[in-house]
Formats: structure tokens, sequence, C-alpha cells
């Protein structure tokens, strides 16, 4: 009789009923164990006949019936056998698989499917979510092995192709959601809940499951499976219990809740069904109630704060950007500090791994909070961070299409490079780093279409952008000589997310509007927000510039680079909002705040606000026509709704915009200065407080034209003031800026020295332009907030005057051996609990500076700003 699988599944069927009802030692004629060993040899060596599919369906099958003989016979001996020599047994088992495992990696996949097969066998299940019985030591003998090889045999495969982990491309085969793994998935969560929920200590294996469950959710591709079958609600519930409720839950147990919730939310899937469930809210009540229990970052045990790292990674994960740029540095500060310590670690690293993380992971959660601006400034002013950012940038751009991990290291740097680039005080570091600016605009080139690819290509032209380097047809950029000089061109700023609103705007504007209107969706045959190339050319020959103001526009870095463009070519603005409530972010305050604006869903009317637009357009246009000293009057480029008696615009003459003041808090300038020359001899300061100060008085003491600086507030003067605080950021305002409109080196000095003199008057703090040994104590104290060094610090070295700072700093910072010294005393001094090694490093990098700083001031110099 042929031999085929069915005949080979009956004795194994056969078997199975000797040994769950019968005696399988019973000698009885033609055993079927017999008749199994003939049968396999009969087909061993496999005739051709043969397939790997009936192979495959037979192993697995031997394999289920091996897994239950070894069962039953182990549960008959438990009963004779101490429970120590049976943990052993099951250790030693375990040991022998591992071993076989690290040895033979190419096996890993065998074990998994071997475990795979009793864990998802229906008698497993019907245990897992059995939650009446109570669970027998027997079952959590086999339970807690086979979870074991599972997931010690993922690990290794990860281990050694970590892309597997990472790869959104491809999905591994060796677990595929089907019928029976579904029912395992949502068994696992009944087992836990019943360890959880129900404090059921009995289930003993819940942290192998646990660990099992980490290590699956390491691979993205198998995130779906895991949020399709319900674990972010499971872990909404788990994270919610009351740390008075259940005091037993050991901070190991919450640090592998965390590493299922962090891998989830590398998977939009994972964050958007997380967010469903408020996971937000679900971490922040977790921190309060068990704030105790976690540790702290200068705590010897490094598994420990491992929990932190995974905890803020998976906060910052699920932030939306909005909120993560209200997000105070003061929250993540210790954390962060952690991070980039392990970011450096891990890039030091043969294998690029810190702890559990590899680099790509610290980099994806750095280039997500670089969107908060005073995170990114914090973060690459730490010493060293900037400059390892661009080292590692240049060497993963040659070598990142080797590798999936190295493409996805170089994106996340692209992302962090680009944010950078948005910062005056830095843009000018990044355009002068000729390697850098060749690197990205070979990326330009690029023509793969690699999903990252085109990602870091897109992001490559905004960091182009940005400062000034993106390549354009100049032809294309030229006025047209044959075309209307009387026509104003009108583009159209605004977030995608907004689209329906600009569409409402563009509609009405065409209707009385007869100048050109640049709008992607209009001018593009697909608009899309990274055709940087047309909307940098549309920006150069647009006389006006709409901006659709929202939320959505101060969040986006396509729309922020757009508005950076547009100041630097000294492009008219008009900002149109919508409600009353917004308030657009401080860079766009600096940027465009002052620009004359109108307000959509306010007391007024919406064809009432639309007149209003028209007629600033045209008065625009007139503003543009004087600041150029054109002697040409333009016709009216609308109907009657908007006609402007032209005859009004003189030298020094205001012309009227007929829009009522807003009582909100950004204030509506009704009426635009015309000034005939530029000036930068400060007027008479206001009485009032600078943060008072209105957009009139603000300009009324910088006596500059409105398009050479527009501040719409003192509070706008105040951030101005502030970005300009380095040596850098001033030379890079001026030559970017103040150059082009006539501004000379000697009167932009003097607008810098009227700053410090109204920061004095008005009693806010700032460091003077002086010689650092010449400050006084309360300049070394904001030397020392800006450095974010403790009042601990500053009371104990308790310095008077700049000279004391000066002279402390060029014993510490010369001496190697005084600067350990300094330490140890300074700890000893201060206390180890409120002095650490993160803050002593920033007081070091910050004294060099001066000592640098001091010694350049010291010799006779030609370059003045």
């Amino acid at each position: 009789m042929a031999v085929n699988n069915d005949t080979i599944i009956y004795s194994l069927h056969q078997l199975e009923t000797l040994l769950f009802h019968g005696s399988i030692l019973d000698e009885i004629e033609s055993h079927p164990l017999i008749s199994l060993r003939d049968q396999l040899k009969s087909i061993n060596p496999k005739p051709d006949s043969r397939t790997i599919d009936e192979d495959k369906k037979l192993i697995a099958e031997l394999n289920h019936f091996e897994i239950n003989a070894f069962y039953h016979l182990i549960k008959q001996y438990s009963l004779i056998a101490p429970s120590t020599l049976l943990t052993a047994l099951f250790d030693v088992i375990r040991f022998k698989i591992s071993m076989d495992m690290e040895t033979y990696p190419s096996i890993c996949e065998y074990y998994f499917d071997w475990s795979l097969t009793y864990l998802a066998a229906d008698s497993t299940i019907n245990y897992l979510i059995d939650t009446k019985h109570v669970p027998s030591n027997m079952d959590e003998y086999f339970l807690a092995l086979f979870s074991r090889i599972g997931h010690h045999s993922v690990r290794i495969k990860t281990r050694v192709s970590y892309s597997m982990s990472i790869s959104q491309k491809k999905t591994p085969t060796f677990f595929q959601l089907n019928d029976s793994t579904e029912r395992l998935l949502q068994a696992f969560i009944i087992y836990l809940n019943n360890y959880f929920l129900n404090n059921h200590q009995q289930c003993q294996s819940h942290f192998r499951i646990l660990n099992w469950i980490v290590n699956m959710t390491d691979i993205y591709a198998f995130v779906p499976y895991f949020v399709k079958t319900g674990y972010p609600n499971a872990l909404s519930q788990w994270m919610s219990i009351k740390h008075d409720e259940r005091k037993d839950i050991s901070l190991e147990l919450w640090d592998f809740i965390f590493g299922i919730l962090y891998n989830l939310t590398r998977h939009w899937s994972g964050v958007e069904a997380l967010n469903k469930c408020k996971m937000i809210n679900t971490l922040k009540q977790w921190k309060e109630q068990y704030a105790l229990k976690l540790p702290v970052v200068e705590d010897d045990n490094e598994h420990d704060k491992e929990i932190l790292i995974t905890y803020y990674l998976a906060y910052l994960a699920l932030l939306e950007p909005k909120e993560l740029k209200k997000e105070s540095i003061s929250n993540v500060q210790t954390v962060l500090d952690y991070i980039l310590e392990q970011t450096i670690q891990a890039f030091n690293s043969a294998d690029l791994f810190c702890g559990p993380y590899n680099v790509c992971e610290f980099l994806e959660g750095l280039a997500k909070m670089v969107v908060n601006d005073t995170i990114l400034i914090y973060i690459i002013s730490r010493e060293s961070i900037y400059e390892l950012f661009i080292e590692k940038f240049l060497l993963f751009n040659t070598i990142c299409e080797s590798t999936t991990l190295n493409t996805m290291i170089c994106s996340s740097l692209y992302t962090i490079i680009w944010s950078i680039s948005f910062q005056p005080e830095y843009s000018m570091k990044l355009k002068s780093n000729d390697k850098l600016i060749s690197t990205v605009e070979q990326r330009v080139k690029n023509e793969s279409n690699d999903e990252y690819a085109l990602e870091m290509k897109r992001v490559a032209k905004g960091i182009l952008f940005n400062l000034d380097c993106l390549q354009m047809d100049a032809q294309a950029i030229a006025v047209d000589p044959n075309s209307d000089d009387n026509q104003i061109k009108v583009m159209v700023s605004y977030a995608h997310r907004d689209i329906t609103f600009c569409e409402k705007i563009v509609t009405e504007l065409q209707k009385y509007f007869q100048g050109d209107i640049w709008v992607d969706f209009h001018k593009l045959s697909v608009s899309h927000e990274d055709d940087w190339e047309d909307i940098a050319k549309a920006i150069s020959q647009c006389d006006v510039i709409l901006m659709i103001v929202t939320e959505n526009y101060c969040s986006s870095k396509s729309c922020r680079r757009e508005v950076i463009h547009a100041d630097k070519r000294n492009k008219r603005m008009i900002p149109i909002y919508q409600g009353n409530d917004y308030i657009a972010e401080d860079w766009f305050e600096i940027r465009a705040g002052s620009a004359t604006w109108v307000r959509f869903g306010d007391k007024k009317s919406d064809e009432a606000v639309m007149e209003s637009l028209l007629k600033l357009i045209d008065v625009q246009d007139k503003v543009k026509q004087h600041d150029s000293l054109v002697p040409v009057r333009h016709e009216s480029h609308f109907h009657s709704t908007a006609e402007i008696d032209a005859n009004k615009t003189n030298s020094i003459k205001t012309v009227e915009t007929l829009l009522p003041i807003n009582p909100n808090s950004i204030t509506e300038v009704s009426n635009i200065q015309l000034h005939s020359s530029p000036s930068v001899t400060s007027h008479a300061i206001p009485a009032s407080p600078i943060e008072q100060w209105t957009s009139d008085e603000v300009q009324q003491w910088l006596r500059l034209p409105p398009s050479t600086l527009q501040l719409s507030s003192g509070r706008a003067l105040l951030a101005y003031m502030k970005l300009l605080s380095h040596d850098d950021a001033q030379n890079d305002e001026y030559e970017t800026r103040m150059r082009h409109h006539g501004v000379s080196r000697e009167q932009f000095s003097n607008l810098i020295s009227s700053f410090a003199s109204v920061c004095s008057l008005n009693n806010i703090k700032t460091i003077s332009n002086e010689l650092s040994d010449q400050w006084t104590r309360e300049e070394i104290k904001t030397w020392f907030q800006q450095n974010h060094l403790s009042s601990y610090l500053l009371d104990t070295l308790d310095f008077t005057d700049g000279s004391q700072l000066i002279t402390y700093g060029q014993l510490v910072v010369n001496s190697p051996s005084r600067i350990d010294e300094e330490y140890d005393r300074l700890k000893n001094k201060i206390g180890k609990d409120l002095f650490h090694l993160d803050e002593y490093a920033r007081l070091l990098n910050g004294l060099k500076k001066l000592v640098s700083q001091s010694k350049l001031k010291e010799e006779p110099s030609l370059c003045n700003i």
C-alpha cells in the first residue's frame, strides 16, 4: 500500500488516542507506533513524488504529536517528581534549544514554528481563555517554555538581520495573521487581563508572554496584527490600573508594557489606534501615579533607566506636532540629555546599538522632537552635538543605500538638518559648509523612486530652499519683457489641510481682482508641498503674498520656509486669519507679524473683509511703487468696489487701508508708514514697558521703513532681540536683510547697541556687548541662566564680576587635571544629588567659549559687524 500523508496522520491519531485515553505502553497487535515508524521509514529518503508542501504539513503534524506526547509523559511523572526537578528539566530543555539557536541561527525559524505549534493549539488557547479554573502548574511550565523559545528565536532572527525589524516594505513570512494566530493573540489578552485586572497571581507566565509580544511587535510589519486584535485598548486598560490597588506590579513588568507600547507607535496604524484610546492622557496619569517608582537618570542601574527612555519615546511618538511645539523643555530635559548620551554611544558602537535600542530609534525620536524650536536649540547647543550630526549626516549619505538601517538613519538626519536650517543663528554655518551643500545638492539630483529616497530628496530641497541655495533657472525668475508691468502678481501661501478655505478665498478674489493669482492648485498640474522650485519662482516673481495663517500653517515646515523665503526677498505680506481665537506663533510674528492683515469670521461680514483685502492688495502695490522709486502710476486692477485714489501716495504720507482696529492681542495695522530713506537713529523710548509696546511704538522707536523690519509688538521686538543675541546671528541678519535695505554696518551696530539700552531702561535681563570680564553680577547670573546652570552652582561659585569668572575659566579649562579635580570639589560642596556631570559639562562648554571670546576681543580686529 502506498504511503501518503493521510496514512501517517491516521497512525498519529491512533497514538494520540492511546496517549489520552489508554496506555501507549500497552502491548497490542499492530501497534500504531510501529506502524508510524514503518511509514516514515518508507518515505525516508524522500521519493521525488513528494512535494515540499506535503513535507511541511507532515512535519507540523509530527511536531504536534511530539509536544503532546512530551506533555502527557511529563504530566504523569509530575505526580511523583519534585517541583525543583521539573523546573530543572524544563530549564535544561530551554538552555539546550537556546544554544542550538545561538550556534545555528538558521534553525531559529524551525524552533519558532515548533513553539507556535504548541501556543496556537486548541488546548493551549482553551487554557489561556478559561478564566474560571485555577491555572495548573504543568500548563504554566509549558506555556512559559514555549513562549521563551518563541521570543528567543525572534530575538536572534532580528539580531542577525536588523532590517527585518524596521523594513516597511517586506513582511516576514514566519508569522502570519490567520484564524489560528488571531485566536492566539486575543487569548493572550484574556490571560493577561486575568493577571492585571482580576489579580490572578496563579497566572505565572505573564512575564514570558509579555516578552514574546515585545519581540513580535519589534518587527514593524507585524504591528498591524496586534492593532487589529485589540492590543492598544488592552494596554490602555492595564496602564489605567491604580498604583494603590496593585503595588505588586514591578518596574520590570511596566518595562515590558512600555516596550509593547513603543513598538506599536512605530507604525502609523498603532499611533492612530492608541490616539483613539487617548493614550497620551493615560501616559500622563500613569506617570503621576507611579512617579516614585521611576528611576532617576543619574542612577547606576542602566536597565531601570531604559523604562524612562521607552516612556518618553512612546510619549513623543504619540504627540501631534502642534502639541509637541507646546512641550516645555523642563519636562523632557533630563531624559533628553540621556537620549543624547545614548545616541553618541550607539554611534560609537560597532553594531550601532546602545542597550536594546538602535541609533535609528534614538534619531527617529530626536527628529520628531526638533519640531519644537526650544528643544532643537537645546539639543544643538550641547557640546559637540551639532558637529556629530553634521559628521554622521555626511557619512551616512555615502552609505545610505547599502542597508535599510543606513537609509533610515540618513533619513532622520536629513529631517534634523532641515529643522536646523530654519534657525537664523545656524543657517550661515550650514551654508558655509561646502561639503554639506554639495552633498545635499547631489541628493536633490537622485532619481531613485524608493520611498525613503524620495522623502530625503524632498527634505534636501527644503534645506537648500531655506539656505537660499536652491538652483533655479534664472531666466524663469526674470520678469517677462512682454508682460504687462501694470499687472499686480499675487501669490497665495496656505497649508494643504486648509485647502477648502483657500479655495473659497481664491474664488472670491477672482470675481474682482484682474491681476495674476498664483496658487498651486491652479498653476501646477499636481500640487505638492515639495514643488519648491515652482514655489520659489512664484515668490520671487510676485508683488504680494497672501498667507492663510492657521494652526496648520504655523505647524507646517513647508509654509514656514515660504514665509522665510518671502521675508528674505522683502515681499509684501498680507496674513489672512479665520475666526477670533487663533494667534500666530512667535516665528511668524517675527517674520511677518506686523504686516497689515485681515480676519474672516470676525464681527464684520465676509463681504466687508474681502473688500478690505482687495483694497489692501492695491495699497500694498502702491507702497511697492514708492519703495522702488518707480514713477509709474498703476491703473486699478479691481472693479469699482476697490477704488483708491493713487494721488494720496506721496513720499512720506500715510495711505489709509480702511481696515478697522481689532481689539485682539495681534494688533491690526491701520496704516502703512512710508519713509524716504532708512534711518536707525532711535526715537524717544515710550514710557510703557517694552512688552506693552504697540506696532506703531516699535516702528517709531526703530525709525526703519516697514519693508526693512516688520515687528507687530514689543513682545515681537523682544523675541527678535533674543534671536540676535549671538554674533553669528547678527552677522547673518545684516548680510541677508539689513545690507540689502541700505543699512550700513555702523547703523546696524547702533541698532544693536540701542537694543541693549532699551533692555536696561526696561529692567530686562541681558548681557552687554562689553568684554565679559566687565560683566556685573546680574550679567553673570543671566549667563548662568542662558547656559542652563543651576542657582546652586551660581551661589557656590559666587562671582561678583566678570573678571573673576574669566580668571576661573582660564584656570579650569586649560588644565585637564584641574577639570577633574574641580568636578569632584563642586560635587562634594553642592551635593551629588544636586550637581551632576551634565551640568558640569555645560559649565565647561560655556567657560571655553568665554575664554576664547575674551582672547579674540583682546586682539585688534578689522572685522566689525
